[in-house]
């Protein structure tokens, strides 16, 4: 029985592993399915081959057949459009020549207004006279306003008519306006006898105006505080926002009151700069700095025992005071503290051995010396220092701050300043620190106005013409105010929600953290990832909504001035050298830019303008703003920034070209250079890289250099055609010169000048379609003759009376009104343009023109067909059977009238640049959001370049021509194609599924030359960059040379630091607390008001913008002191710049996201800590990404294009891989990529978002501290032998009535804000 047992057993055991094996084999195949079936598959290659020609042939044609670019090209050609050479040099000559007349002009008008200023003051007047001006805060009263007010604050009414040379703002050509600021006691004698004399500049301004239609605002700043503007206009400002502007801390008076200075701040921090002096010495350093410009060299010490630099970075040396090194110091300041006993001694000898060792190596300014010394008393006056280090050269000024009452230790501070040429002051109120350290600038300026004839004006760098520039902290502040008050009502509603609902589906969406955070950032449940792309693109483009008007960049206008001191020559029996203030006016970039007409560039051509600096003027890639605010550094962009070379490897790499260059503009020597260079398009996203051409000049009488750009090739030579206006208009056989624009819709760049009127700037259409309509109706008329010379030299000064009649004839209003100029050349290419791209014909059937050419009838959603020419020229026509559905109903504008600017549009840029690559090609392309807008209004842009040639050499751009494309049509056309075997006529043939791109085993994607998807299966693809949807594919084309990698940097760019909050407790907790609560809420209004005048800094702005505008949270406890932590967000945006998405509007949370868990009580949800945003601080920094360029070169195999076949090999655990093909479309910028999808394989994620540059501490210092080359003004004024005769050097500060009106608004401001609490 054993033996049959243990035979059973083992009977039972083979049975069994036989049955295990059966089983394993009979799974084999299912289980290594996955396997098997990769092995089997074959990449179909030459059916992707095939695929690719198809499209391309189809869609080539059929666009060809719509834009009817051969009837446009055949017109240009048999036009008899000829080649002219381009000589740069020769061209920047006659550009540099109309820059530097008009300039002269503005010189000569403010040199007008400082001679007539000068003599005004000497007049005498009974101080009892009242006086007769418009105050620019006080005119045409609303109706809101009562009577009695009316009266009591001197309102008056004056006609003010919208000016477009003015910007569109009602201004008053008759008379100038008056701006006095909150903190300058209007009714001062000093104040109003200086208005009263300069009330005799109208005539002048209005005379300078006359003289020169150009001319921007004229000014006079005076030395008390206000402010004489022409022509008149109100003074706009927010009603809740105290007006404080002043323009004494403008940079065109700074700079024009006082030579460049080198500067040494001295901060005592010892144990007895506590409390309210520590703040007042912090605020009297901060209004210092506020004072400072780019030809300034400056640095700050800290005091007591030791001397230490306030910044690490900027050890025992000056750095300029551009604006990021002045918000180091800023940055600094708020971190001091305060210990042990001041060694004066060590102090001085530090700041001066540092300004000698400066002036002997000539570094610094080389100018104006000064050690700045804030204190709250010396125990000794240490008048041997001064002996050893000042006397008796008196190289150095000495200026002492007292902070505190205590009148005993004025002695010694007053007597450090008169006897070192300086002035003393005692500050003892943090409402007169203003006003007291203004108080150097007239004694800086005294040699200068001793000298009584050297007046010499000055130009500033660019700057944007907002109320405060230096601001940009304070703007930020109130912009992450905005969004802590929208997520603040967000997390109000959702404590109603868990208040007041009970339905499951709320209940189970509270317990998802993911929904709860989308509703605090979005206000809603719910939202898928293309709807949250959706808010956030729908953002994006209302933040640029008003960034497109003529002139502005990015949403402000920038401009330079020009600025000239206005001495006092009153001869007083005490010797006094009094500066009444400084004259000037603005000069718009946009006026430069007119006097430097894109159009005789070209198409990837361009202007740019640098001063001594080396700073950027204007540039196509200055970059202002981040996220609507001027970025901190945004008027100290060098020029080796702005321009990329091709050999640039790692940041700042100094490449030696581009520095000659550099150096030859900051000489402003005659420079003639090649280079090669990377440029970056829509918004960093794409690149190209060329040779370019660099001419450069002189514009002489001022510290600017202008330069051009010209690509290497077709950038050689210009397109010559055009139509002799007045012979056109004799030939009867011609008809009527308007015919040429018969066909279509068109319009003309907005930005550019065909014609204009010189001085009548009221007229309520000025737009460039409407003017070359008068114009041209004008010219028809009997004794028309042409007015193109826009600039001539000004009127020699010793020109006679008959001399200056010629120059300029007298006027009648008439004729004035009638005044006006056009660009011959551009008008006459224009007139061209339209006869030969006259073939828009609504008689004309599109699907006439199809049938001619042979080509398949099928339309695959063409919309519109278009052309865009040299001259700025765009016309289009829609097509009926596409446009009237998608049109009609469209939210959105017409594509055309947004993307009206010709050859400054990138698909125009593109394709040009296109063209040597493929001859025949239509550059195609999706907006980067597609993905987040209407499916149904998404348009492909297709756009091919018509070159005018003679030889293989000899050529240029003409014109663009291009189509718009339904997407969703296109996609289905492209599936279409792809579904089904190219020999099989249909998708239902015998074809194997698996070889065509609806099987499942096959993604398939059409990708531009830069790497966007264009079109794929799924929608939501549309626009995004490859990489970041199949990375390792990427990476493998990379490999392949199907892409090239170019590292493009921006030394522009933006990083937001986060703030690191510590824990919140309640306000209930204590009494203290809510007495600190109270305590925060007044500081909150104290410093709504003191914001402007450069006291915010003391208290944390974000908190005063909450409390300011009503929006705190009532049981919200107050935040202990915040820190930011450095260091950059990453996140993808395809909206636009790239840095323009707020941190908190990221995207949708993902694991990394720390937010606290949600409680399972749901009533004890939501937590406070909810309700508040991750704070984020702006900072100028370094970024650098990766973009991709196709190598169509390396796709061609004996002149023909061929599959690219490739393989991931080994990527999973199972040993499988990925094959892929790659075909270039024919005729196009496009590529087919084919890619298996079976293998699992993990992919990374290629981004093409900037990243930040990580700098160690000694590579942050050094770029903090680099100093390119420049070229020091040419004036100097810094000493004058009789002015130790000037006794005059300071005395005790008090609280006088500018002191006295500002704590009066600030009271008031306090009072209004708790009535309305």
């Amino acid at each position: 029985m054993r033996h049959k047992v243990k035979w059973w057993c083992s009977l039972s055991l083979v049975q069994h592993r036989t049955t295990v094996v059966f089983i394993l084999f009979s799974l084999f195949p299912t289980l290594l399915g996955v396997y098997t079936q990769e092995h089997d598959f074959n990449m179909p290659h030459q059916e992707v081959e095939l695929w690719a020609r198809k499209i391309g042939n189809h869609i080539f044609h059929l666009s060809n057949a719509f834009a009817l670019y051969n009837d446009i090209k055949d017109n240009f050609r048999t036009g008899e459009a000829t080649l002219q050479e381009n000589d740069g040099l020769q061209l920047v000559k006659e550009m540099t020549s109309d820059v530097t007349n008009m300039m002269k002009f503005k010189v000569d008008a403010v040199n007008r207004i400082m001679n007539v200023a000068e003599e005004a003051s000497l007049d005498k007047y009974k101080q009892e006279e009242p006086v007769d001006y418009y105050n620019a805060k006080r005119l045409n009263p609303s109706p809101d306003i009562p009577q009695e007010a009316i009266d009591d604050k001197n309102y008056r009414n004056l006609s003010l008519l919208s000016n477009i040379h003015f910007d569109g703002i009602p201004i008053n050509e008759s008379v100038s306006s008056v701006h006095v600021p909150t903190n300058v006691y209007a009714k001062a004698p000093d104040v109003i006898n200086a208005i009263r004399w300069s009330g005799r500049l109208d005539r002048t301004f209005k005379s300078n105006y006359e003289l020169d239609p150009t001319l921007s605002w004229q000014y006079f700043g005076s030395s008390t505080g206000f402010l004489r503007q022409y022509p008149a206009s109100e003074w706009v400002m927010d009603e809740k926002d105290p007006d404080l502007y002043d323009a004494r801390l403008r940079s065109w008076y700074i700079q024009a009151a006082s030579s460049p200075k080198d500067m040494v701040i001295l901060l005592d921090v010892s144990g007895s700069m506590t409390g309210l002096r520590k703040e007042i010495a912090i605020h009297v350093v901060l209004n210092i700095l506020e004072t400072l410009n780019e030809n300034d060299f400056v640095n700050i010490f800290n005091f007591s025992t030791e001397t230490t630099e306030l910044v690490s970075c900027f050890n025992d040396s000056l750095v300029q005071a551009n604006m990021e090194n002045i918000g180091e110091f800023k940055k600094a300041l708020k971190t001091i503290e305060t210990k042990e006993i001041a060694n004066f001694s060590k102090a001085l000898i530090k700041a001066f051995e540092l300004l000698q060792r400066y002036n002997k190596s000539g570094q610094g300014s080389q100018c104006n010396q000064a050690i700045m010394l804030v204190t709250d008393g010396a125990p000794d006056n240490y008048e041997k220092i001064f002996s050893t280090y000042n006397w008796p050269h008196f190289q150095v000024r000495v200026f002492t701050y007292l902070i505190g009452r205590e009148e005993k230790k004025k002695r010694d501070l007053s007597w450090m300043a008169c006897a070192n040429k300086g002035y003393f002051v005692q500050v003892t109120t943090l409402a007169e620190v203003r006003e007291q350290v203004l108080r150097y600038i007239p004694v800086m300026a005294r040699p200068m106005v001793m000298y009584q004839e050297d007046h010499h004006h000055i130009w500033t760098g660019v700057y944007a013409d907002v109320a405060d520039p230096k601001q940009i902290e304070w703007l930020w502040e109130v912009r992450e105010g905005k969004r802590q008050r929208d997520r603040t009502e967000n997390y109000q509603k959702l404590q109603k929600i868990v208040k007041d609902s009970s339905s499951p589906a709320i209940i189970d969406a509270l317990r998802d953290k993911w929904q709860v955070e989308n509703f605090l950032r979005y206000g809603e449940f719910s939202l898928s990832s293309r709807s949250i792309a959706r808010i956030k693109a729908a953002k994006m483009r209302k933040m640029r909504g008003r960034r497109g008007a003529p002139g502005l960049k990015e949403g402000y206008r920038l401009m330079t001035s020009v600025a000239v001191p206005v001495f006092d020559r009153k001869k007083t029996s005490m010797k006094t050298a009094n500066l009444l203030g400084v004259a000037g006016t603005d000069v718009p970039i946009r006026e430069i830019e007119k006097l430097v007409p894109p159009y005789k560039l070209g198409v990837n051509g361009y202007s740019f303008m640098v001063n001594s600096n080396g700073y950027v003027i204007y540039h196509p890639d200055l970059r202002p703003v981040f996220q609507d605010i001027l970025k901190p550094n945004y008027n100290s962009v060098d020029f080796a920034e702005v321009e990329l070379t091709d050999y640039e490897n790692e940041a700042r790499a100094n490449d030696s070209e581009l520095l000659e260059l550099r150096k030859d503009l900051v000489e402003q020597n005659a420079a003639e250079r090649m280079m090669s260079v990377k440029i970056h398009l829509d918004d960093m996203k794409r690149v190209v890289q060329r040779k370019q051409k660099y001419f450069a000049q002189k514009i002489s009488g001022t510290p600017f250099s202008l330069g051009i750009a010209m690509p290497e090739g077709y950038g050689k030579y210009k397109v010559h055609g055009q139509i002799e206006l007045t012979r056109e208009i004799q030939d009867h056989r011609a008809g009527d010169v308007m015919n040429h624009f018969s066909t279509g819709n068109w319009t003309l760049h907005p930005d550019w000048v065909y014609c204009e009127y010189k001085y009548d700037q009221h007229q309520e259409d000025q737009s460039p379609e409407a003017l070359i309509n008068e114009f041209l109706s004008r010219a028809q008329k009997p004794n028309w003759k042409w007015r193109s010379t826009r600039t001539r030299p000004p009127p020699d000064p010793i020109m006679n009376q008959a001399q200056h009649k010629r120059w300029k004839p007298s006027m009648g209003s008439d004729e004035r009104r009638d005044n006006y100029y056009c660009d011959k050349d551009l008008v006459q290419s224009l007139l061209f343009d339209a006869r030969a791209t006259n073939v828009y014909s609504r008689k004309v059937k599109i699907e006439d023109k199809i049938k001619d050419r042979n080509t398949s009838s099928q339309n695959f959603g063409i919309t519109t067909a278009f052309v865009a020419t040299r001259s700025g020229l765009t016309r289009w026509i829609d097509n009926p059977s596409e446009s009237s559905s998608s049109n009609g109903n469209s939210k959105e504008p017409h594509f055309m009238k947004v993307h009206n600017r010709a050859i400054d549009e990138v698909w125009y840029k593109r394709a040009v640049d296109y063209y040597k690559e493929d001859q025949d090609a239509y550059v195609y392309s999706v907006p980067f959001d597609a993905a987040t807008r209407d499916p149904d209004e998404v348009l492909v842009t297709a756009t091919r370049a018509i070159f005018v040639e003679e030889n293989d050499y000899r050529m240029a751009p003409a014109a663009v021509v291009g189509v718009t494309i339904k997407h969703r049509k296109f996609v289905d056309f492209f599936k279409n194609e792809t579904y089904k075997c190219p020999s099989y006529p249909s998708r239902n043939s015998s074809c194997k599924k698996a070889k065509t791109c609806e099987s499942k085993s096959l993604n398939c994607y059409l990708l531009d030359d830069n790497g966007f998807i264009i079109a794929s299966e799924n929608e939501d693809d549309t626009g995004k960059f490859f990489g970041t949807l199949e990375g390792t594919i990427m990476e493998s084309l990379v490999q392949s040379e199907v892409y090239k990698k170019i590292q493009i940097f921006d030394y522009q760019a933006v990083c937001l630091d986060t703030q690191e909050k510590n824990s919140m407790a309640s306000i209930l907790t204590t009494p203290i607390q809510t007495l600190k609560w109270f305590a925060s809420w007044v500081m909150g209004n104290v410093f709504w008001v003191l914001v402007k005048t450069q006291l915010y800094t003391l208290w944390d702005p974000n908190e005063a913008w909450a409390y300011a505008q009503g929006q705190w949270d009532p049981n919200a406890a107050p935040t202990d002191e915040v820190t930011y932590s450095k260091g950059p967000i990453n996140y993808q945006s395809a909206f636009g710049e790239y840095q323009e998405m707020l941190p908190d509007e990221a995207g949708i949370p993902t694991e990394d996201t720390k937010h606290p868990e949600l409680p399972d009580d749901i009533g004890d949800f939501p937590s406070l800590e909810l309700a508040y945003i991750n704070k984020t601080h702006p900072r100028p920094c370094d970024k650098t990404v990766y973009l991709y360029k196709l190598q169509s070169k390396k796709l061609k195999q004996d002149g023909l294009y061929k599959p690219v076949k490739g393989k991931l090999s080994n990527c999973h655990t199972n040993g499988c891989g990925r094959p892929f093909s790659v075909q270039k479309v024919i005729s196009t910028n496009l590529i087919l990529v084919a890619v298996n999808s079976l293998c699992p394989c993990e992919s990374r994620k290629v981004d093409i978002e900037p990243v930040e540059v990580e700098h160690n501490e000694t590579t942050s210092c050094n770029r903090l501290l680099m100093q390119h080359y420049r070229k020091r003004p040419q004036s100097c004024v810094n000493y004058h032998p009789d002015e130790h005769e000037i006794k005059l050097c300071g005395g005790a500060g008090s609280l006088g009535p500018s002191s006295v009106a500002l704590l009066t608004l600030l009271l008031a401001h306090i009072y209004n804000s708790m009535m309305q609490s």
